[in-house]
């Protein structure tokens, strides 16, 4: 018997081609992690809320403030060299957390940020401690936003915790100009079972570790999930880049940790390139350009 149900007796449907035959292949602290039988998804059991507003809190504790900004820099420079220097034009960051990407954002010339997160505190640490202007409180869907007022829309470790994820990316696709680009940047799962089940083999099951994370990342992405997502979407041109890691391991600031996270990475690199993008050990780093409507000729 494979079939999964909920809480509510209810199948679990797997979000890529709702299948509900499902196999589980970790458990974490009263959750199993599934596989989908059909097309290998793989998604959290955990019957979480669609719309979670909580991650904060109700006040940001100032722990975070050097995983978010310090420990992110060299990703975001990364990112900006990539995407942003030498062009011009309107950004917008979806779940942009404590806004430091898009003040990171300020020092590129001729780029106007913006954000749309959905936690109060957060909101309230942009707006207050960072005087950020122009981040609005809300679900994507419900923000008033202009359609096609975009040329970058950049989604940075949300994709993982949205339940249903396909009408945020439905309304990115709107927002986007034509030939505008969606940048998301997620867990591999490729790189994030095996180490789950060493961290597990190593020192068994205790509170503080970071497994997979079942009560917080509801899907777990591979090359080909994500690709499938973004195309059914009516995004196109899907491929996948190398950014710099977060410079810490958890939280820590140990430079040796860091050291190793930066080797590993370039070994990821190199297998990438190598292999012609096939093999991929690195997190996930996605870009996918909204399709251009099909014109017709005239005759």
């Amino acid at each position: 018997m494979w079939e999964v149900t909920d809480q509510d007796g209810r199948s679990l449907r797997c979000l890529l081609c709702r299948g509900v035959q499902h196999r589980p292949i970790f458990h974490e602290f009263g959750v199993d992690i599934l596989q989908c039988r059909a097309c290998h998804h793989v998604f959290s059991a955990y019957a979480a809320e669609a719309h979670y507003d909580g991650y904060w809190g109700e006040d940001v504790a100032e722990a975070a403030t050097f995983y978010w900004n310090e420990a992110h820099a060299r990703m975001y420079q990364d990112f900006f060299r990539r995407f942003v220097v030498g062009r011009s034009g309107r950004l917008l960051d979806v779940g942009c957390g404590l806004g430091f990407f898009l003040q990171a954002l300020q020092h590129q010339p001729n780029w106007e940020g913006y954000g749309c997160e959905i936690s109060p505190a957060a909101v309230r640490y942009a707006r207050d401690t960072l005087g950020l202007t122009n981040v609005i409180c809300a679900r994507l869907e419900d923000a008033a936003l202009p359609e096609c007022s975009f040329d970058l829309i950049t989604l940075w470790d949300v994709i993982e915790h949205l339940l249903e994820p396909d009408p945020v990316l439905r309304r990115c696709h709107l927002l986007l100009q034509e030939g505008g680009s969606c940048f998301m940047h997620t867990p591999n799962v490729a790189i994030q079972l095996p180490k789950a089940h060493l961290k597990k083999l190593l020192h068994g099951m205790q509170p503080g570790i970071g497994y997979l994370q079942a009560r917080d990342h509801l899907h777990h992405y591979s090359m080909h999930s994500m690709r499938r997502l973004l195309q059914r979407n009516g995004f196109t041109r899907v491929h996948f880049v190398h950014l710099h890691p977060i410079q810490s391991v958890s939280g820590n600031k140990s430079r040796f940790l860091r050291g190793v996270k930066n080797v590993w990475f370039e070994v990821a690199r190199t297998l990438a390139t190598v292999s012609f993008g096939y093999l991929n050990l690195d997190n996930l780093f996605v870009v996918a350009t909204k399709r251009s409507p099909t014109k017709t000729s005239k005759t």
